[in-house]
């Protein structure tokens, strides 16, 4: 039942026009914010990267400016698929496929950086641990676990316009995954060496795990 109130797979007009809707639900500031993101990963040209539930392909299109190195998407949302293929035929070292991230992988210690764009809280608590097993498979030894998303805060505590957001306009899911300790459940897989950057006051942050 749970896993049906989940908004992270996204269909339809929505999906076509996922960036365009970001983009003004955040004030215009999703474009640069994203871009910040990926900067503050400090991809090398060398590195390999693996984005789990890549989208629309805005992020891996992105990346491909860093990276000469192997670029793969797994996503299984058609639509975004369409999008995300589109938008990234120009890149000769991007690859994307359909795939159900909860499930294995078929890359083992293959990539240097495993990147989730705000996708792990939109799954049940179960399957946000199939996903980090899954992303600690496919890093060599020394990768990278980059995911962006939500960080950990008392929703209670917060202004009127966030207990809003996350009550009616965000995944309810989303409202379980904040009150989880995320480094703990990384820590228990084998992550290990953090570092963190906060966007948005402390409501998201990128969170950076190495293997």
């Amino acid at each position: 039942m749970e896993r049906k109130i989940s908004k992270v797979e996204v269909e339809g007009l929505e999906a076509l026009f996922y960036d365009e809707i970001m983009q003004l639900i955040s004030g215009f500031s999703y474009n640069r914010f994203i871009k910040k993101c990926i900067y503050d990963m400090h991809i090398q040209p060398n590195e390999s990267v693996l984005d789990l539930g890549s989208g629309t392909g805005k992020n891996i299109c992105i990346i491909g400016n860093y990276s000469n190195s192997l670029i793969v998407g797994l996503d299984k949302g058609t639509d975004m698929l369409k999008v995300s293929k589109k938008r990234c035929r120009k890149y000769n070292n991007i690859k994307i496929f359909y795939h159900d991230i909860r499930k294995q992988t078929p890359f083992y210690e293959q990539f240097d950086i495993a990147f989730i764009s705000f996708v792990l809280h939109g799954f049940i608590d179960n399957e946000r641990d199939m996903i980090i097993n899954n992303a600690f498979s496919a890093l060599k030894n020394g990768g990278r676990f980059c995911i962006l998303d939500y960080n950990e805060f008392d929703l209670d505590k917060e202004n009127m316009l966030i207990k809003w957001v996350f009550n009616y306009g965000e995944c309810p899911l989303a409202k379980d995954f904040i009150k989880k300790d995320l480094r703990k459940k990384l820590q228990n897989v084998g992550f290990k060496s953090f570092k963190q950057f906060d966007y948005y006051g402390h409501h998201v942050r990128l969170l950076i795990a190495q293997k």
